[in-house]
């Protein structure tokens, strides 16, 4: 790591005291011993470069970025907005990318997906395959209101079904610190705007589950305790 950007100890205990993180939190997120994050705190040793780089990203994976000189903040919340068939592939890579590169939870709820999966093709098949090859390292959960269709239901996928007096009429999907919504009314469709930050991502993820808690459980044999039945 460039010696110029590696963290000071003051960054380190400014960043936890950002997060209201102790030095057993940091330990846990960056994959250090505790006493490793003691001692670097205190000056008595100059971490290696892997080690540098474990506890700035485990920062950066809260919500974090180090600024130059010697500082540390939130970062800023960005928006991205994708359109039409290109968008929704590039949508769904960067669900990928951020599921390859941090692990994720992701939550989603579809009164339909079958808008935006008719408007992505054969897409959704390699989007299928790289995911379910990430299974072992992420968690996905969707809520539907329209019942259970195995063509459309990602395999590594617990779905859980829900009265659509629950749930707005627009899909949202929460992955890492993004929030998104999918407009499949836009032209082009789909609209999909992602907003990037960590408050607004676990406000919708807490919403999330207070649904989830309310829904049936959808079986992969296309049933939910004999509720819900696959629709012709």
């Amino acid at each position: 790591m460039d010696k110029a950007h590696a963290l000071t100890e003051r960054q380190i205990k400014a960043a936890r005291a950002l997060l209201d993180w102790s030095q057993d939190d940091l330990a846990s997120s960056s994959g250090l011993s505790v006493a490793t994050i003691r001692k670097i705190e205190l000056g008595h040793i100059s971490p290696r470069d892997k080690t540098a780089h474990d506890i700035r990203q485990a920062f950066e994976n809260a919500g974090l970025e180090f600024i130059e000189p010697g500082g540390v903040r939130q970062k800023p919340e960005d928006i991205t907005v994708y359109h039409g068939s290109e968008g929704a592939r590039a949508f769904f890579d960067d669900v990928y990318e951020t599921a390859q590169k941090k692990g994720s939870e992701i939550v989603q709820v579809w009164p339909s997906s079958r808008p935006f999966l008719e408007a992505i093709g054969t897409y959704k098949d390699i989007h299928y395959e790289r995911m379910n090859k990430l299974a072992h390292a992420i968690s996905v959960k969707a809520i539907t209101t329209k019942g259970w269709d195995p063509d459309l239901v990602a395999p590594y996928c617990e779905s859980r079904s829900i009265s659509e007096n629950y749930v707005n009429s627009v899909p949202f999907y929460v992955y890492d610190d993004k929030y998104a919504i999918i407009i499949t009314t836009a032209n082009p469709s789909p609209k999909i705007i992602v907003i990037q930050s960590p408050i607004v991502a676990e406000a919708y993820r807490l919403q999330f589950y207070s649904m989830w808690d309310k829904a049936t459980p959808i079986s992969k044999a296309g049933s939910s305790g004999g509720q819900i039945k696959k629709k012709a």
